[in-house]
């Protein structure tokens, strides 16, 4: 159940950015055509992109978060046994959740501050702006205490996956979904028989000739 809440979320997220990036590129695209084709605008393009950009970002942190595809320098864990890199992996979480307390605190008291203030052209309030460092401080423990329990249990790897590794994951994934494709194209037509390469060849000139 944890596991398919926790694949919801990084979906969620995964639909929240692509939106804010459709957002984003037809509110500039089009503010661009319109102010040298037409002589106008789009009034809230500018604002508006800016906005969603700071939500883009931070949004896009947790879910690199929660992938473990953010960089990391893992020099001392890998010169370091499994006992004392699993320490490394809880201490450094034990860090991230320091900070993440820092920006849900320090992202509310902005929150609070800037209800009253609003966008000129947008019309709403500062406080969707700030509002970015609450949600992100909230969203980032669930991933980084994933991490923890992770490091807890002795399952001994890092905060971050190495990137040739997954890139090398990748690769042997698509040459078996490569293979299988191959081996299915083969089995398409059960039965036929196959007439050596030499012989087809020779038909083939007969029939031309």
């Amino acid at each position: 159940m944890i596991n398919d809440a926790a694949r919801l979320v990084v979906r969620g997220f995964e639909i929240l950015i692509v939106a804010c990036l459709t957002i984003m590129g037809i509110l500039v695209f089009g503010n661009v055509v319109l102010r040298y084709a037409f002589n106008s605008g789009i009034a809230i393009s500018e604002e508006l992109s800016r906005l969603l950009f700071v939500w883009l970002i931070f949004m896009g942190a947790v879910l690199a978060s929660a992938r473990r595809i953010h960089i990391g320098f893992d020099t001392l864990q890998r010169a370091v046994g499994p006992r004392a890199r699993r320490a490394l992996v809880v201490f450094t979480g034990a860090l991230i959740l320091a900070g993440c307390v820092i920006f849900i605190v320090g992202g509310w008291r902005q929150t609070v501050i800037n209800l009253g203030n609003t966008y000129p052209v947008l019309g709403i309030s500062y406080a969707w702006l700030y509002g970015t460092a609450l949600v992100f401080g909230v969203a980032l423990i669930f991933p980084v205490c994933n991490n923890i329990r992770r490091a807890l249990i002795g399952i001994d790897d890092g905060l971050t996956e190495d990137l040739a590794d997954r890139i090398e994951g990748l690769a042997e994934r698509i040459e078996e979904e490569a293979g299988h494709g191959t081996v299915s194209a083969d089995r398409s037509v059960p039965g036929e028989s196959k007439r050596p390469a030499g012989r087809e060849a020779r038909d083939s000139k007969g029939d031309r000739s």
